[in-house]
């Protein structure tokens, strides 16, 4: 799934209670981490970047992006991100720094959840939209290599019903912001 789409999907999966300027960011994160130092090193190194096709593989790419993209979208490296996120809220409150990206108040557990839950929903999209060959998703990295061979994002169908959804969900929630803030 493209940056723009990620961005938005974060946005949505938290509207209401985290500020977008946290939200999107956070549901692009897993590709920026894994590409942006490999695209870095690739450049100092002289590793000439892929151009992206459907013919596009995997290890077209330096493979750093991958070393770094099993972890970075791994349900498993976040939900102990995640775990230790709340337990450093549980003992340490909220950073001063974070007071105010949350609109309403709650608990340590759910501002810990809700921090992480566009990076939550970037990984559950990216299951079905990506290949074997491009860049799979592996779930449950270090434990398995289990990993499932979805349509490409790019596959014309396949890219109109996915960003139909977007559309859609952005649409339902602004109708009913306006449709609350009337009342």
């Amino acid at each position: 799934m493209d940056v723009l789409s990620h961005w938005l999907w974060g946005m949505a999966v938290t509207r209401g209670k985290v500020k977008a300027r946290v939200a999107g960011p956070m549901g692009v994160l897993p590709d920026l981490v894994a590409f942006v130092p490999a695209s870095i090193v690739g450049a100092i190194s002289g590793f000439e970047k892929p151009e992206i096709n459907d013919n596009t593989l995997t290890a077209d790419f330096h493979p750093l992006s991958w070393a770094i993209y099993q972890w970075s979208h791994s349900v498993i490296v976040v939900t102990i991100c995640c775990l230790l996120t709340w337990l450093y809220f549980e003992k340490k409150g909220t950073p001063k720094v974070m007071e105010n990206l949350f609109i309403s108040e709650y608990t340590p557990g759910k501002q810990a959840f809700l921090l992480w839950a566009p990076w939550f929903f970037h990984i559950l999209t990216d299951i079905p939209s990506h290949t074997l060959k491009f860049f799979p998703t592996p779930v449950f990295h270090p434990i398995s290599d289990l990993m499932f061979d979805g349509i490409r994002w790019s596959t014309p169908w396949f890219w109109f019903t996915t960003t139909t959804l977007l559309v859609g969900t952005w649409v339902f929630i602004l109708y009913n912001e306006r449709k609350t803030a009337a009342e």
